[in-house]
């Protein structure tokens, strides 16, 4: 059997992703990746290891050659970058060489994990300026779905899915940024949240993620987009859900749109004089779009069920509990 190639496989998701195929003895699974240290000794064991990083052709061609799927979640995922290169390196040209390896090599299916950012919103943001501009991330991950479409078209069997926000167990990294949100507020360290007017915006477990990731490479069709999904709801009833599962309620003060926007105007400066921004008007901007996710297709093409988000907050606040993360 061939063996099954995942990318990423560090990640928030790809973790997920790689649990979930050992779970399968029969499968045989490889993973390309920098730091193989940072794979745990149960993701070690059993799994073939390609050191290297996806920006490296030789590396890629020799993660690619001989697999029969490749699950390719390995992105440029930062918020912000002072220009776009890292991003385009990551989420374009790399994803171009790796179909390209994937036709060479006569790979049968390709599962590409995008994102929710790179569909349009149920409603635009009503916003102007800097803040209509997209980000690198959106504009990188949407050129790479349209090489993946290219590749269909030329006759390859692809798949692309599309991650809401995703929350679950794993690294405080961006992206896990819902579930380091929670943190912050449990602690009572979040004061402000965007007056967002309750927009809706679609929250999902990662290991719910994971499970449609495999199963779009078992049963989606080729040349299909899937959105991986679990629930909508406006962010205030996000907060309101994690008080209700903890026991513990945090005042939080609505911030004004054009505030935030000022505020996030001002960090954008301080990232371009060497710091890092924690906001730009741009992500203002993606937090004021309404997007709510219909995941029709994933359930019925799929068989994807994914949990809501009281059963996944209250998974996730006792994962926080025991990991020492919050008290209670």
């Amino acid at each position: 059997m061939r063996p099954i190639l995942l990318t990423g496989p560090t990640g928030f998701i790809g973790r997920y992703v790689l649990r979930r195929l050992k779970r399968d003895p029969d499968t045989p699974v490889r993973v390309l990746v920098r730091r193989p240290e940072a794979l745990d000794e149960e993701a070690r064991r059993g799994t073939e290891i390609i050191t290297g990083d996806l920006r490296d052709p030789a590396a890629l061609a020799r993660a690619v050659e001989g697999a029969g799927t490749v699950l390719h979640l390995a992105a440029y995922a930062q918020g912000w970058a002072p220009d776009a290169s890292e991003f385009i390196a990551t989420n374009v040209e790399a994803v171009g060489r790796l179909l390209a390896l994937a036709r060479e090599h006569g790979v049968r299916r390709v599962v590409h994990v995008s994102t929710i950012l790179a569909l349009p919103p149920f409603r635009p943001a009503a916003v102007n300026g800097r803040a209509q501009d997209p980000t690198f991330y959106e504009t990188t991950k949407l050129e790479g779905e349209r090489l993946v479409e290219a590749y269909v078209a030329a006759g390859g069997d692809a798949v692309i899915v599309h991650p809401t926000r995703v929350y679950g167990p794993g690294p405080m990294n961006d992206a896990n940024a819902v579930t380091r949100a929670l943190i912050l507020y449990l602690r009572g360290r979040l004061r402000v949240r965007l007056d967002d007017g309750d927009v809706l915006a679609n929250y999902v477990h990662v290991d719910d993620v994971a499970a449609g990731i495999l199963l779009a490479a078992a049963r989606g069709r080729s040349g299909a987009h899937y959105i991986l999904g679990g629930e909508d709801a406006p962010f205030r009833r996000v907060l309101d859900t994690i008080s209700e599962i903890t026991g513990t309620r945090r005042r939080v003060l609505p911030l004004p749109r054009g505030a935030a926007l000022a505020v996030a105007t001002c960090a954008e400066w301080m990232g371009k004089l060497g710091g890092k921004p924690f906001i730009t008007p741009q992500w203002v901007r993606v937090f004021l779009e309404d997007r709510r996710a219909d995941i029709t297709p994933a359930r019925t093409d799929l068989g994807y069920a994914p949990r809501g988000i009281h059963q996944g907050f209250g998974e996730t606040a006792a994962w926080l509990r025991s990991a020492g993360l919050i008290r209670g």
